[in-house]
């Protein structure tokens, strides 16, 4: 692992909000609990009517969030148009938009190896390439965010849309995917392989582009629901899990660490993700079964950190502000005692959010001061 920074201070004379991350990241107590925030475009959108803010990085500013999620610029290939609307993305996934009543999300209308009978078949296979990315424009674009601030970087590409599981069944669609994992097991886990080989290359171009100033690369897979698991956990660790300790050593090799997603109830795979190398678990989504905050931190909050734990279903949408403060006071007391917690949603906040209790949170945790953004 490289070394971390030493301690310095912001423009108001405490920590910056990178040391901040990190020190919670070492579990390590620090001036505030750190906070982050993940939202739709339209939930964005009334959030800067709300704040008063020109755009999404002055209402991030206000809320005082500590972590930026820059993207690399796609740079390859004109990815296929179709007539009905939807497009094939970089993986040869047909995807396309589907409306709802705030906005609308990309759903899947076609799995390009849904007929692939062999693993030998994927050989021909037009796989994506990691230098369709532009890791010098990611470099760029977190230059232009230091000059603003001194923010712990955080890249989501590895896990969104999906991550090594999650882009191998959305090759392959759901269902066949899981019965392949059990009655055809080479033809999912070459898919894994090639997707994981993907990720690694990724990897190696941004930290070389600009590892000094990653601190989290985000990888994904959900593996559970709000009542229990996808998969059994002897599945997870033969067939999936191994692409994941592969890819999280070259991270860790690279210098930098994973926060690994998955929504629902992950309890039980908690002690297997702690063994191939997560260093911060998110969502934490406590309203799923099993999902004790306090007996999650109390058995294993001294090897691993916690991201998440505001939930977006019921408590952001419907709780009223005091509601909402109660909620994360109660995050942030279960989870953030001796570091290791970064306080967020447990997904994108959805566009029925009121904006006032997005600020209500962020208030609680000591981020978004009234007055900073009232005045």
């Amino acid at each position: 692992m490289r070394t971390r920074p030493g301690l310095s201070t912001s423009r108001d004379g405490g920590l910056t909000p990178r040391e901040r991350v990190l020190l919670a990241l070492d579990h390590r107590e620090t001036d505030r609990t750190p906070v982050d925030l993940l939202a739709t475009p339209e939930t964005f959108a009334r959030l800067r009517t709300h704040l008063g803010a020109a755009d999404n990085e002055e209402a991030l500013e206000r809320l005082g969030i500590d972590l930026r999620h820059p993207r690399q610029p796609y740079a390859g290939p004109p990815l296929q148009r179709h007539a009905d609307g939807s497009w094939t993305d970089a993986w040869g996934v047909r995807r396309i938009a589907a409306p709802h009543a705030g906005g609308a999300y990309d759903e899947i209308v076609a799995h390009p190896l849904a007929h692939v009978h062999d693993a030998a078949e994927l050989e021909d296979y037009p796989w994506p390439r990691a230098e369709w990315w532009d890791a010098a424009g990611l470099a760029a674009e977190i230059r232009a965010l230091d000059e603003r601030g001194a923010y712990a970087i955080a890249l989501e590409e590895f896990g969104d849309p999906g991550g090594i599981f999650e882009i191998a069944w959305y090759l392959r669609g759901m269902e066949q995917f899981l019965v392949d994992l059990i009655e055809n097991p080479d033809l999912p886990c070459e898919i894994m392989r090639r997707v994981t080989d993907f990720y690694v290359a990724m990897a190696e171009r941004v930290m070389a582009a600009a590892g000094d100033r990653i601190d989290l690369i985000w990888t994904s897979d959900d593996i559970a629901h709000q009542r229990g698991r996808l998969i059994s956990e002897r599945v997870w660790r033969d067939t999936i899990a191994p692409h994941h300790r592969r890819l999280n050593r070259r991270v860790h090799d690279l210098g930098g660490r994973v926060m690994y997603h998955s929504c629902g109830a992950v309890r039980p795979f908690i002690p297997g993700l702690i063994e191939i190398g997560i260093d911060v678990l998110d969502v934490l989504q406590f309203s799923a079964d099993g999902m004790d905050p306090r007996e999650i931190k109390r058995s294993f909050g001294d090897v691993i950190s916690f991201h998440g734990g505001m939930d977006v279903q019921t408590t952001l949408p419907h709780e009223n502000e005091e509601g909402v403060r109660r909620a994360a006071r109660d995050c942030i007391d279960a989870l953030g005692k001796g570091g290791g917690y970064i306080l967020s949603p447990t997904h994108n906040i959805q566009v029925d959010t009121p904006p006032a209790n997005v600020v209500a949170m962020y208030a609680e945790a000591g981020s978004a001061v009234e007055a900073r953004w009232r005045a």
